[in-house]
């Protein structure tokens, strides 16, 4: 599908190389090596992506990517740097960027980029108009109910059949918050049986009990209805169901609030979508392992859990030994499956929801172990070292640099400290694990000795 793009870089090379390869594409390009003349085609002409250099004499790219969207906030982006820098890359996504792609980069990479940063757009507007949709879907039904319940309160029984033909959970209930009627999609949805819902608490079925039913009544003295309220209702057994609700309240004669109507909607696999689309984003196709993005983020939680509570944290980097020679004469679908192992090596070697595994880029690979120590983390690179040996993949092996954070250390000190343990494996022969020196394989298999043993001769 053709999109239309505008390209800034102060390079007019890397301006002809991008806008041509997207326009071979069937995308329409508009670049420009001014960030004020971006800005102003912005204003006036629609775009969907916005590919941008970081530094740049009169602008820097983030500030432009602020601008831009302002001007459209539906803009999807695309920033290419030089530049390696942690804080810049996460400054760049809290900006509203969707990739972060460093130079030098080869036109599948911006191609893999542009078609993400697309896609995402196209889901996040789709979902929009969704949501839309239902809220329309919502409001007329809450007009409906509310003309039903006006010009019908001598047919009851007539209302009640009408409400009970929806899957919503429709609940209303007097000023003071007993439930005066519940149809059976609320039934179905909170696992009571209809009776068991006369004259109940509301507030039993809310998260937050009392105090938010009272901040609820209290919003909709100001503001009459409330749209898109979301929050998690309590089933009878206790667990929760995420919903969407929609409120109003009807008058008495006194023009005095007389009853709360609720129309809940269940939005469990709207979320779960949600998920799933973001565990897409933050994922290595190939390996199943979380990508480099995703590992800034989760290291730097970590790193502030960790001295938060003052325990433990422990960080592994992985590089493939002879990969390159091994690809470049087994082919890249050989060289895959390598990378493909060593992602499920990784994943069967950490713990679930504690340790966190990434594809670091290329054939490096990084591993973030919360809680625990050198000696606890030598045990788990070395085991995965010794996997990856057994599956024989000719000559390759794994070095691996291996680090516990200290006092002091930054993001960046623990990462390059890391990188340097790794180097300094693989300058020592590989298949090793490196700390603050490299053992042998034959080394680093035998038990390590504890605080105050000799090491065996």
């Amino acid at each position: 599908m053709s999109e239309r793009i505008l390209i800034l870089d102060d390079e007019a090379s890397v301006l002809h190389v991008l806008e041509t390869h997207l326009t071979d594409l069937g995308h329409e390009c508009r670049s420009t090596t001014q960030p004020a003349e971006a800005l102003e085609l912005l204003r006036q002409e629609k775009f969907s992506l916005l590919i941008s250099d970081l530094r740049m004499p009169e602008m820097s790219g983030l500030e432009v990517v602020d601008h831009a969207k302002q001007l459209d906030p539906d803009l999807a982006v695309v920033i290419v740097t030089a530049l390696v820098e942690v804080n810049t890359a996460i400054d760049a996504m809290r900006e509203g960027v969707d990739d972060y792609l460093l130079k030098p980069f080869n036109l599948s990479d911006i191609e893999k980029s542009t078609s993400r940063a697309l896609e995402k757009r196209k889901f996040l507007l789709e979902s929009r108009s969704y949501e839309e949709k239902l809220e329309s879907r919502l409001d007329k039904a809450t007009v409906d109910l509310e003309r039903v319940n006006t010009e019908l309160r001598t047919t009851k029984q007539y209302l009640e059949d009408l409400l009970d033909s929806t899957l919503d959970s429709i609940i209303s209930t007097n000023r003071s918050g007993a439930i005066e009627f519940a149809n059976q999609g609320a039934a179905a949805m909170l696992g009571y049986d209809t009776p068991e819902f006369t004259q109940m608490p509301v507030e039993r079925l809310f998260g937050g009990g009392e105090e938010e039913f009272l901040a609820i009544l209290n919003k909709l003295e100001i503001e009459h209805s409330i749209q898109n309220y979301k929050t998690d209702l309590v089933r009878k057994d206790e667990s929760t169901v995420p919903v969407n609700i929609t409120l109003s309240y009807s008058l008495d004669s006194n023009g005095e609030m007389a009853s709360v109507l609720a129309i809940c909607k269940d939005i469990t696999e709207q979320k779960r979508l949600e998920l799933e689309l973001k565990e897409l984003s933050i994922k290595d196709s190939l390996t199943g392992l979380y990508n480099q993005r995703h590992f800034f983020d989760r290291l730097s939680s970590e790193i502030e859990r960790a001295q938060r509570q003052r325990h433990a944290l422990s960080m592994l980097l992985f590089d493939v030994d002879k990969f390159k020679e091994y690809n470049d004469s087994r082919g890249h679908l050989a060289g895959d499956q390598v990378l493909g192992t060593v992602g499920k090596i990784i994943r069967e070697g950490t713990r679930d929801y504690v340790d966190t595994g990434c594809r670091y880029g290329g054939d490096e690979f990084t591993v973030i172990l919360p809680e625990a120590d050198e000696a606890q983390a030598h045990r788990i690179a070395d085991r995965m070292r010794r996997n990856f040996e057994n599956h024989s993949f000719d000559d390759l092996t794994l070095s691996i640099g291996l680090t516990t954070m200290e006092s002091g250390m930054s993001i960046d000190d623990f990462i390059q400290e890391t990188d340097r343990r790794m180097y300094e494996a693989k300058r020592n022969g590989g298949n090793r694990v490196c700390t603050e020196s490299c053992l042998s394989a034959e080394e680093a298999s035998q038990p390590r000795p504890r605080m105050g043993e000799s090491s065996p001769k």
